[in-house]
C-alpha cells in the first residue's frame, strides 16, 4: 500500500510525483509564513503576488500553481535548493534524485 495520500486520486506516476512535490513546495512555503507570523498580505509583498494567490497556495490549490513558480516564491523568501543526481557511473541506475530545501 502507497502512504502517498495523492495517490488515491491517480494511478499516472508523473501526476503523483507532481502533486507530491508541489505540496511539499507549499508546506514550505506555509511552514516560513506561520513562523514569521505573516499575514496573507505580508507573504504576497515578499513573494511578488497577490493575496488572494497567497490565499489560494495555503488552501493547497495545487493545480493552480506550476513547480516554477513554487521554487521562485522559495527563493525570494531566502531558501536555496540542493540537488543530487545520480551519476552515470552508479552501479544500482537508480533513477531517484535527491533534493533538499534550506533556509
Amino acid at each position: 500500500m502507497d502512504n502517498n495520500v495523492f495517490s488515491i486520486l491517480t494511478s499516472d506516476p508523473v501526476q503523483l510525483e507532481t502533486w507530491t512535490l508541489k505540496s511539499n513546495l507549499i508546506m514550505k512555503i506555509h511552514q516560513h509564513v506561520r513562523r514569521n507570523e505573516w499575514s496573507q498580505a505580508q507573504a504576497a509583498k515578499a513573494i511578488g503576488i497577490t493575496q488572494p494567490r497567497v490565499s489560494n497556495m495555503l488552501k493547497g490549490r495545487l493545480d493552480l500553481f506550476s513547480i516554477d513558480f513554487l521554487m521562485t516564491a522559495l527563493f525570494k523568501l531566502g531558501y536555496r535548493v540542493d540537488m543530487a543526481m545520480p551519476t552515470q557511473e552508479s552501479s544500482d541506475r537508480s533513477t531517484d534524485l535527491s533534493m533538499e530545501i534550506k533556509g
